[in-house]
């Protein structure tokens, strides 16, 4: 009778474990979300964000004061709201958004929170370019300013060992409200020039069209 009993007993101690550990390893925090466009007021920015703007925001001192960026540090989904052309990216550790007057200026992040291969970077770059251009986002009207082009194979490589020399960005608008550039660049090992070991970052910015089309 004891041994049933026991038995009994370490059978539930094990499902009840197991349950805990079902539980703990299922929940997420949510994402913090910055939900921001060029030309939002600082309140809108503040009151659309579960992101903690004011915690992260920078005033300048005087009277009267205003803000001057809010920088994102720790894992935090950047959705630019505007409602035609916006779009979200992955998480990021890194964002900076400048304000002029109380309205947004300009925002400056990257859609990843580590540097990555070139593999896992390019095709993180060609999503967003293809968001971006769903979204009606299109080429500004300058000389060799054009998509990436990342369907074969042929077309990776030579990206890659562009790379190896330079940033390579393309320059985006969408006319008479906003500018924007989508930059790759590799970032650690570089010097080596071995695509085996070299990590990549894509930078992103946005501010005001000045093209004045």
């Amino acid at each position: 009778m004891r041994n049933r009993y026991t038995a009994g007993r370490r059978c539930w101690k094990r499902t009840l474990y197991c349950a805990l550990f079902l539980c703990i390893t299922s929940f997420h925090y949510p994402m913090d979300v910055l939900r921001v466009h060029v030309g939002k007021p600082y309140q809108g920015v503040e009151k659309d964000s579960t992101f903690d703007v004011e915690e992260h925001t920078a005033i300048y001192p005087g009277e009267p004061s205003h803000p001057s960026s809010t920088w994102i540090s720790s894992p935090t989904i950047v959705e630019f709201d505007d409602p035609v052309y916006g779009f979200k990216l992955p998480s990021t550790i890194f964002g900076a958004v400048s304000y002029g007057d109380w309205n947004v200026m300009t925002v400056t992040t990257s859609p990843m929170t580590a540097t990555m291969p070139f593999g896992d970077a390019v095709e993180r770059l060609s999503d967003i370019q293809n968001r971006l251009k769903a979204q009606g986002w299109a080429l500004e009207p300058y000389e060799s300013n054009d998509w990436f082009k990342t369907e074969s194979v042929a077309e990776r490589e030579q990206l890659q060992a562009k790379l190896f020399d330079q940033a390579v960005g393309i320059d985006l608008y969408v006319p008479g409200k906003y500018s924007l550039l989508l930059l790759i660049k590799c970032y650690a090992s570089c010097d080596k020039q071995d695509p085996a070991t070299a990590k990549y970052l894509i930078d992103i910015s946005v501010g005001r069209d000045r093209s004045g089309t």
